[in-house]
């Protein structure tokens, strides 16, 4: 009975340690990088417009507001990806103060000023910074491992 219990006791040990060796955040992802930075230079572009009618950029913000929810999809679809989530549902939040409030409050002003949007801005880059950051600490930590 002794050498069973070994064996169980060894058995059991790996696979604590084979789970301890699991990844608590999911890897680094190329795409979900170049989305983030490339949908927060979009935005950025498209609220320096906000002074203007939004009839005239209701295509490209339409478009935009699309490609953030296929960006938040993207990253909700992988595994360990939680903070990454939650930052992109903050910036689509309709009341969160950030791109998904912006964007529908411009369509119903018709125009922002441009101490709305430059404050707007402001906010809504560092919302796109902490995904952003995130996603190269990602990067940072598989570039470390077995260093």
């Amino acid at each position: 009975m002794p050498v069973f219990a070994n064996r169980f006791r060894i058995l059991l040990l790996s696979l604590v340690l084979l789970g301890a060796c699991a990844p608590l955040i999911s890897p680094y992802s190329e795409e979900a990088y170049r989305n983030a930075t490339a949908l927060k230079a979009r935005s950025l572009a498209l609220i320096a417009q906000s002074d203007e009618p939004y009839s005239a950029h209701s295509d490209q913000a339409d478009q935009l507001m699309v490609d953030v929810d296929a960006a938040y999809e993207y990253v909700k679809g992988r595994t360990g990806n939680e903070v990454s989530v939650q930052q992109w549902a903050v910036i689509r939040d309709p009341v969160g103060g950030l791109l998904g409030e912006f964007i529908p409050r411009w369509q119903q002003a018709g125009k922002i000023s441009a101490a709305l949007s430059a404050e707007s801005a402001i906010l809504i880059a560092r919302g796109f910074d902490t995904i952003i950051c995130v996603e190269a600490s990602k990067r940072a930590a598989t570039n470390c491992k077995g260093q």
